[in-house]
């Protein structure tokens, strides 16, 4: 479970610059979800929460992630149009000096920005319940098409895996299509901006009670809350948008849900920048020239790494847990025990350790006990370039 303080501690300081923005630019915006609850009920965060949640209408919606300029670094504006590696399903204002990887990696693209985040949701005139409803299953299959498109576009001149290949054109991606996609996502949520219908709906948010629909009238003014050290605005109807949004209201739920929802089993460290470690998957062939290099895996990836990587570089051996495949060779290179790993590596300290194998997630979790942590990791789908 990650640190929940220092989290939170980056959360609100996004917050804050979000508001400043907002304030500057004039911007409509509400506090929603968790952030709604805690702030009318705890004067801030609920203690188990993880994130939080704002909302603008569509026309300050799309005002805001149009205008990535008015944030400088640490902080980025991510959007589905300027991170396609992301294909993140709304706004997001992220910290680039911190690290939350959720699901990573995925095999699919990079991931984009992954540092610690504020959710900024847009909301959309609906005409009812059941458009809404229709809407969210469509937008949602959108999403995936977006990330199949970014996926096809990150392996642009190299090999595709078959499971990534299978995903990306069952998805509908269209290679070189990502840009125009994004822009018609936006269009389709906001199919209703401006036609004065008397609801609201999130249709790029699935909660996880389906389509939550609101009365527009609910967010036609707002009250100052505490959050914190901050105020935050509350819709005037926040009473009815909490019961609409969670069964119970403002009621504290039981012990045994008192947990984080988002982060539970993410890598959350706010500390370092989440370069830090998505190095270990995307830097496998930066600076490998003239190092020896050591494979862990001696089964179909290492031939797949070979014929792809393999050209021109020094690859010493193999390791590989099966003991039957110890001391044979695999696609002409020696096999090794893992016991044999920490040795070879203390006397080669240039040595490149490459993870080719299936098995990854395992492997890593044995290398970090052992102590070896200067590891790469091949992900065939991946693109990777020397450089």
């Amino acid at each position: 479970m990650p640190n929940l303080t220092e989290l939170q501690t980056v959360e609100l300081d996004l917050l804050r610059r979000f508001t400043e923005v907002a304030e500057l630019e004039c911007l409509s915006w509400f506090a929603m979800f968790g952030t709604l609850l805690g702030a009318v009920r705890h004067g801030g965060f609920i203690p188990w929460d993880d994130d939080i949640d704002v909302v603008l209408p569509r026309a300050d919606y799309d005002r805001l992630r149009n205008s990535p300029d008015w944030f400088a670094e640490p902080y980025f504006l991510q959007t589905p149009a300027n991170d396609p590696a992301a294909a993140p399903p709304f706004t997001r204002l992220r910290h680039s000096g911190t690290t939350v990887l959720i699901d990573f990696p995925n095999g699919l693209t990079r991931g984009g920005n992954m540092g610690a985040y504020i959710d900024i949701i847009p909301l959309d005139d609906v005409p009812d319940g059941e458009t809404a409803a229709g809407m969210q299953k469509a937008a949602e299959a959108m999403r995936g098409q977006l990330l199949a498109s970014a996926a096809l576009d990150e392996c642009a001149g190299g090999a595709v895996s078959a499971e990534k290949e299978f995903f990306c054109y069952c998805s509908g991606g269209i290679a070189g299509g990502y840009a125009a996609l994004a822009e018609r996502y936006e269009r389709f949520c906001a199919r209703y901006a401006g036609t004065k219908q008397p609801y609201c709906a999130m249709p790029v948010c699935r909660g996880e009670r389906g389509a939550r629909v609101y009365e527009k009238a609910w967010f036609g003014g707002f009250e100052p809350k505490k959050f914190g050290d901050l105020t935050v605005r509350v819709p005037i109807g926040w009473e009815k948008a909490l019961v609409a949004a969670y069964p119970g209201g403002t009621l504290t739920p039981e012990p045994k849900y008192r947990t984080p929802k988002h982060t539970e089993n993410a890598v959350v460290d706010m500390s370092r920048p989440y370069t830090h470690y998505t190095r270990r998957y995307f830097g496998m062939l930066s600076g490998i020239e003239g190092k020896n290099v050591y494979i862990f895996g001696a089964g179909d990836s290492l031939r797949i790494w070979l014929e792809r990587y393999g050209a021109g570089l020094n690859v010493v051996c193999a390791f590989d847990n099966s003991e039957r495949k110890r001391g044979t060779s695999a696609c002409g290179i020696p096999v090794r025990g893992p016991d044999e790993l920490p040795g070879l590596l203390r006397s080669d300290g240039g040595a490149r350790l490459i993870i080719a194998s299936v098995h990854y997630e395992e492997i890593s979790k044995q290398l970090d006990t052992i102590g070896v942590t200067g590891y790469f990791v091949f992900i065939d789908g991946l693109r990777y370039e020397r450089g």
